[in-house]
Parts: C-alpha cells; structure tokens; sequence
C-alpha cells in the first residue's frame, strides 16, 4: 500500500486537514491548538505559506522540561523540528514506517514537487497496516474453509 492510498482514506473520514502554524506563533497557543484539534502535531509554514518545519507534542514537552512555563512564551519557530521528516505519495508505508522508526518520529510530511500535499502519524499507518492484515487473515481462512469443505 502506498503513501497516497493513506492520505485518500484520511480524507474519505475527513481528517485529512493539515493544521500549520506561523513560525511566531506562541507555543501556548500551539498547545491550545493541538488539545483542541486532537492532533499531536502542527505544520510550521512562513507567511507566504512555505514549510519551515513541524511542532509535535515530543518538542512542546521538550521546551517544558528545558524552560519550565516560560517555554510557552517561546515560538513555534524556536522549537520546531527544521528540517521535518518528509516522504513522497508513492512511498510504500513500509518505507515510511522504516523511516519513522530510524529517525524515533511519529508524523511524515507528505510532499510531491516540494509542495506539501499532507502528512501521516504512526497511527495512520499502523491503522492501515491492521486492516490489510484483518483481510489477509480473512481471504487465508476462507481458503482454509474452502479447501477443507472440497
């Protein structure tokens, strides 16, 4: 399965929405925005829209543990993941899986041309990886059944 065939199921459920931020935003408003949303991550783009980098919860907790309270006074900017780990729609979501594991992160952008045209947690992936598993366990039983009723 590919890349792509992950981002057509998000949208077909509607979370396929990517949220981004502006490099000042303020990390106090990056955790309103991700406890409101239910996201673990924010996409950090400049004003004219171009990617600059990611903000997932493993970077707000890690301003926390660095600056105490104070780290919500810093920008999204200051804390960011630059460069954020990036895959292309035709990658398979082993490759990517390969890749969040090698580099301990849990969300990918997706981009095709250098334009970002969404992103994937671990959670989607995993999602995806159990259903193909559910069906192929399914399609094997059935075999099994058919072959001992024959």
């Amino acid at each position: 399965m590919r890349i792509s065939d992950v981002l057509a199921d998000k949208a077909a459920h509607g979370s396929g929405h990517v949220v981004t931020v502006w490099p000042d935003t303020r990390l106090a408003y990056v955790s309103q925005l991700l406890d409101a949303r239910r996201i673990a991550s924010v996409v950090v783009v400049d004003h004219d829209g171009r990617l600059q980098g990611i903000v997932s919860d493993r970077e707000l907790v890690h301003a926390l543990a660095h600056y105490g309270t104070q780290a919500l006074e810093l920008r999204a900017g200051q804390v960011m993941l630059s460069p954020a780990l990036a895959c292309h729609p035709d990658d398979t979501v082993g490759e990517v899986l390969r890749l969040m594991t090698d580099h301990r992160v849990r969300h990918v952008l997706v981009l095709l041309d250098g334009a970002m045209v969404g992103i994937v947690s671990i959670g989607d992936l995993v999602k995806i990886r159990l259903t193909d598993a559910e069906l192929e366990n399914r399609v094997l039983r059935e075999m099994a059944l058919a072959r001992l009723a024959s």
